[in-house]
């Protein structure tokens, strides 16, 4: 059973940005079920990679499209992109020393917590910003 689940309320009003919500919300789960299923290291490690790059690249076209448009709030919302990219560094660094289930869990806890509560408080601001904008990607 997915941890996340897509729902319009998470739409920024952007189908690119949607598609990579939607996409990391697909590796959160992903990492849900293999944790969930008892996957190697080798596996959790090979999705948590995945999410850790794919994440990177949805930061830099969000990023790209809020400087396009002059978002008043990129520099805060930047450092919070920047502030979870070491966040999860770090966990991913805990894991490696430390596989543990528990170690797994805080990581997803943290990860799906973090990406909601991100798009709902922070990314559709963006969203109501670029309403009549013809800067999405």
């Amino acid at each position: 059973m997915a941890l996340l689940t897509w729902r319009d309320q998470l739409s920024v009003g952007s189908s690119e940005i949607d598609d990579d919500h939607k996409n990391l919300i697909g590796f959160v789960n992903a990492l849900h079920d293999a944790v969930t299923a008892s996957e190697s290291e080798k596996v959790v490690g090979a999705i948590m990679l995945q999410l850790i790059e794919y994440t990177r690249d949805h930061f830099a076209r969000e990023e790209k499209v809020m400087q396009a448009a002059g978002y008043p709030d990129f520099p805060r919302h930047k450092k919070l992109h920047d502030a979870l990219t070491r966040q999860v560094l770090v966990f991913a660094q805990n894991y490696l020393r430390n596989p543990t289930v528990q170690v797994k869990r805080e990581l997803i806890d943290f990860l799906a917590k973090w990406l909601v509560e991100h798009i709902i408080k922070e990314d559709r601001r963006i969203g109501e910003y670029m309403r009549g904008k013809k800067v999405w990607l």
